[in-house]
């Protein structure tokens, strides 16, 4: 394997590695990045067309939701000069309120199925076929944060504040990620 192709494919598992924070974070921008103008994107039934359209469509989807979780693993990449394609393992939870406020956890695998190029040194995906290869629904009874939960966690500093969680650019990630000034920052 050239170094070139291992250039390649450390660059094309970073915009696997993007999409899937960018779905999470719900960061638009970040997610039409992992795309060259133009791209598709085929998540049948629910979705077949352009990428600019799937997030479009996606966007209100996910903001319904408490909160969305995609992990990519297993990723083969086979790079031919400026194409590649990828078989990538998806696995997506996707926690949502009920009626009465009763949580639900989502849990689905799959596969996607990419087409690569590289173009101006760039390397972005031209069409994305998602393979749904199963889920299941999952009643969420109880939280670490429940009363009932069943392991009781002492904090060693009750007063110490934990970092920002949110679903856009005000997590914590951001700061580091993309180099802003850490505030009240301390290793560890």
């Amino acid at each position: 394997m050239s170094l070139q192709d291992v250039v390649a494919r450390l660059e094309i598992t970073e915009v696997l590695h993007r999409y899937a924070r960018a779905m999470d974070r719900m960061d638009a921008e970040l997610a039409l990045s992992c795309w060259h103008p133009g791209g598709t994107d085929d998540h049948a039934p629910l979705y077949s067309g352009s990428a600019e359209g799937f997030v479009e469509w996606l966007w209100p989807v996910h903001a319904a939701m408490i909160m969305t979780r995609h992990v990519i693993s297993n990723i083969l990449i086979e790079v031919d000069g400026d194409r590649a394609g990828t078989e990538s393992y998806w696995t997506v939870t996707l926690r949502m309120a009920a009626e009465g406020g009763a949580l639900h956890d989502i849990l689905g695998q799959g596969r996607y199925v990419d087409h690569f190029e590289r173009r101006n040194g760039v390397w972005a995906i031209v069409h994305r076929q998602s393979l749904h290869d199963w889920d299941r629904i999952d009643p969420v009874d109880r939280t670490m944060a429940s009363e009932d939960a069943a392991v009781e966690v002492v904090p060693n500093n009750p007063d110490a504040a934990p970092k920002t969680v949110a679903r856009d650019r005000s997590d914590y990630s951001y700061e580091v990620l993309l180099g802003r000034p850490l505030q009240g920052d301390t290793a560890g």
